[in-house]
């Protein structure tokens, strides 16, 4: 059950999240065993994001989090989908994109646990 929280200065419309959400969850299908079909995607549109203390126009930050650990090619590779589907999708220039990946060795959901290291 992957999750993305987007957190972007620009307003969408619901359509517009729906494709996005779609998009995001075919970039998810680059890491083994994962697809949109589970995703979550927490979408925060319409706010104030600043850097540096100057407000800016068309940003957007995506905190990415999944169960289990994959080599740098495979995130890197996934990295660039997210930004390409955001760009397309936003218009938002690259400059104005960040991502982190956080990769959890448990994780619970539909009334279960797993733990990479641990089984029943």
């Amino acid at each position: 059950m992957p999750y993305i929280r987007l957190s972007m200065s620009k307003k969408l419309t619901e359509s517009e999240q729906e494709q996005l959400s779609r998009e995001l969850g075919e970039a998810l299908s680059l890491i083994p065993g994962k697809d949109g079909r589970g995703l979550i995607v927490d979408m925060e549109d319409g706010k104030n994001l600043f850097v540096g203390g100057v407000k800016q126009d068309n940003l957007v930050f995506a905190d990415v989090r999944y169960y289990s650990n994959f080599p740098y090619k495979i995130k890197k590779d996934f990295t660039a989908a997210v930004f390409k589907t955001l760009g397309r999708a936003l218009g938002t220039t690259k400059d104005k994109m960040f991502l982190t990946i956080t990769e959890y060795n448990s994780w619970g959901g539909f009334g279960d646990f797993k733990d990479e290291y641990c089984s029943d």
